[in-house]
């Protein structure tokens, strides 16, 4: 069960590279139906394609920064619309996540040709055949790769699946660490609770969302689905709920509204600046969503919302799978 939620998930590729193409072919009919697959037999070609989409190091230059002013949504929107992360731009699905690449090839073996990616956020599957154990551990203690499987083992397509998923979020998660330390309240909790994470999980599964992005003002991930739909899931703490039932006092809401809020039953969206009730808000109860409870470290409060109005971009339209 994946226990950390990244603030960010499109899908990069999955770059296969053998120099048996009736394998790569294999590989391919499997893994396509679940992930956005590129494959190559030559590894001068596939050096090319990784080296050429790769993600800049750094997420933003500092001297690119957005300043940041409180914990803004157009803040954190602008820094997840920047280049280096190619949020809503084609360049997205070609930029290479996991590269599994087999040991034994005529020019150079799988650990020489991961000694050559420029990008060291990519995460490397070494497949070995011929390889000894020794190579592959030393690789691995060394960080050339991140996982070796042996290609004759009765269950490897299946344990390539599970490591390609593992890495896959592993990259999102590194890709998010930054942003995280900047962009919102570091003492946020539910980034890395695991019972918030298999709700998020398994709602995204049922969705059938292959991207998202993380949003502030309220909490919440925009979700894109592989049909083109769009929703957004709303996480509220006990804290959070505690803070919009001060400010509905205040601003004098209405009592129903107040008093469903209250209950937890139900979670607000508001389309305001600030993600709060204001004062002249038109039918106010349906700024409100029935509520899923979520306990884990915290308590938590979520809804998923429907989001007909969203024109940001048009989605990617992959094989029907799972989102992983």
């Amino acid at each position: 069960m994946k226990s950390k939620i990244p603030l960010c998930f499109y899908p990069t590729q999955i770059v296969f590279v053998d120099d048996n193409p009736d394998f790569l072919d294999a590989l391919s009919a499997t893994f396509s139906k679940q992930f956005n697959v590129q494959t190559f037999d030559n590894t001068d070609s596939a050096l090319r394609h990784i080296n050429e989409y790769q993600r800049e190091a750094d997420l933003v230059a500092n001297d690119e920064k957005p300043k940041l002013q409180g914990d803004s949504d157009a803040w954190v929107k602008r820094v997840l619309t920047h280049q280096n992360i190619k949020r809503f731009d084609a360049l997205r699905i070609k930029e290479v996540s996991v590269l599994v690449v087999d040991y034994s090839m005529p020019s150079m073996n799988g650990i020489e040709f991961c000694e050559k990616i420029n990008n060291t956020s990519i995460k490397k599957i070494l497949l070995t055949g011929y390889a000894t154990p020794a190579d592959a551990v030393r690789a691995f203690n060394n960080n050339i790769i991140h996982y070796y499987l042996k290609k004759n083992d009765d269950n490897m397509l299946q344990d390539l699946e599970a490591a390609i998923n593992q890495l896959q979020h592993a990259y999102f998660n590194e890709l998010s660490s930054s942003l995280k330390a900047e962009a919102i309240d570091s003492g946020t909790p539910f980034f890395a609770d695991p019972q918030l994470a298999r709700y998020f999980q398994d709602t995204c599964e049922s969705l059938g969302v292959t991207e998202y992005y993380y949003l502030t003002n309220p909490s919440r991930f925009a979700l894109r689905t592989r049909e083109g739909s769009n929703f957004a899931c709303v996480i509220y703490t006990g804290e959070d709920i505690a803070e919009h039932l001060q400010i509905l006092l205040e601003e004098s809401a209405p009592k129903a509204l107040y008093t469903a809020i209250e209950s937890r039953k139900f979670v607000p969206l508001f389309q305001t600046a600030d993600g709060f009730y204001e004062p002249g808000i038109a039918n106010t109860m349906s700024c409100i969503y029935p509520a899923v409870h979520v306990s884990g470290g915290s308590d938590y409060y979520c809804a998923i919302i429907a989001d007909t109005g969203a024109t940001e971009a048009p989605a990617i339209k992959l094989p029907t799978g799972v989102l992983h």
